[in-house]
């Protein structure tokens, strides 16, 4: 058997062993540059990642930032108002209660600033009476009750307190709005101590209106009994003086008249004796003659009833009991 030999002609588009040889060469320079290349675009992804992770951080502390700024100002304003709201009713509050002059006219007190505090007292139970001990009322519980200087002083420290009390209207920082809420409520805690001591103040300043007013009322009805009193009995003694005066005036009158009739006898009494001496020395005939008529020792009758007695005692009439008595 023989073996057959086939010759054909060379491909000429088969890579030759020194093409070969060249390409692989080019393919083992080519895999680092790729490999470079493979480094640097991940080194480029992931640095645009981080800083796409860092943008939207930054971005997000802002808006937190924002937002905790946002809520700390509109709070710091709400309180800021409460605050302007409560030192305007305290301050004028602190100027009402200087005044001393009470409403509807009432008078004028004296200073509140003066009105004393009350002192605290116990509650007292009744206790019943037995042998040799008296009862005992019941004594109910007085609430203390602090002076009018002290209410103004507690007022005054509040509001002097709050004042010092600044709420910041800016804000950029979470730092700020954490003091901006930190200040806030301060604020709120003592604008609520300065409402409440301003209050109490206030309440306290009526009551004590009241009381003077019902004192001063008091006083002026005690004063007009006293006036109506005092009139009374000053007309009493004007009347009873009168009535003396009155008295003594007809007294006196009584007095002169009795005097007067008196004298008025007296000088009768004087005239008719002097006549009738003067008649018994001019004609002791016709006192003889007539002696033989009557008795001339009984002496004359007077027209009237009288008798005209002995010398000296004047006209004389009956008395009625069988005596004498003057005309």
């Amino acid at each position: 058997m023989t073996d057959k030999i086939t010759t054909s002609a060379p491909d000429a588009s088969a890579p030759t062993g020194r093409a070969l040889a060249i390409k692989a060469r080019v393919l083992k320079a080519l895999k680092p540059r790729k490999k470079l290349i493979a480094i640097i675009a991940a080194a480029v992804l992931v640095a645009a990642g981080i800083t796409v992770t860092s943008v939207s951080v930054a971005n997000a502390n802002a808006e937190e930032t924002a937002r905790q700024c946002t809520v700390a100002l509109k709070d710091g304003a709400s309180a800021a108002k409460l605050v302007a709201a409560s030192l305007a009713a305290t301050d004028a509050a602190l100027v009402a209660v200087t005044s001393t002059t009470l409403p509807a006219n009432g008078g004028t007190s004296t200073a509140y600033a003066a009105r004393p505090g009350v002192a605290a007292v116990a509650p007292v139970a009744a206790v019943a009476a037995t042998d040799g001990v008296p009862a005992v009322p019941e004594v109910a519980a007085v609430a203390a009750r602090p002076s009018g200087a002290d209410l103004v002083t507690a007022a005054t420290t509040a509001r002097a307190a709050l004042v010092k009390i600044v709420i910041p209207t800016t804000c950029t920082e979470r730092a700020q709005a954490e003091r901006i809420i930190a200040l806030t409520s301060t604020a709120k805690t003592a604008t609520a101590e300065l409402d409440t001591n301003g209050t109490a103040m206030t309440a306290d300043f009526a009551a004590f209106q009241g009381e003077e007013a019902a004192r001063i009322a008091a006083e002026i009805e005690a004063a007009r009994v006293a006036a109506v009193e005092a009139a009374r009995v000053a007309a009493e003694a004007a009347a009873a003086e009168a009535a003396r005066v009155a008295a003594e005036a007809e007294a006196a009158r009584v007095a002169a008249a009795q005097a007067a009739a008196k004298k008025s006898t007296s000088s009768s009494s004087g005239s008719s004796s002097s006549g009738s001496s003067s008649s018994s020395g001019g004609s002791s005939s016709s006192s003889g003659s007539s002696s033989s008529g009557g008795s001339s020792s009984g002496g004359s009758h007077p027209s009237g009833g009288g008798q005209i007695g002995p010398s000296g005692t004047g006209c004389l009439t009956s008395n009625g009991t069988g005596g004498t008595k003057p005309c």
